[in-house]
């Protein structure tokens, strides 16, 4: 049996008007065995709310 996990971090609340900033993906299967993934893309939008950048510890600027 294997679990799998993925996660997003935004920079705002609404896709499209706001950017993802990174996302990640794991997989995990019992024995011992993982997997994991990591990515950052490029922003989309010119919107940002500055305390979700904060949390994430990003800039935009």
């Amino acid at each position: 049996m294997s679990y799998g996990m993925v996660d997003i971090e935004a920079d705002g609340p609404i896709s499209g008007d706001y950017s993802m900033m990174c996302f990640a993906a794991l997989l995990v299967e019992i024995g011992g065995f993982f997997c994991s993934f990591y990515g950052k893309p490029t922003p989309i939008s010119e919107k940002w709310i500055l305390d979700a950048l904060a949390c994430l510890f990003f800039a935009r600027r």
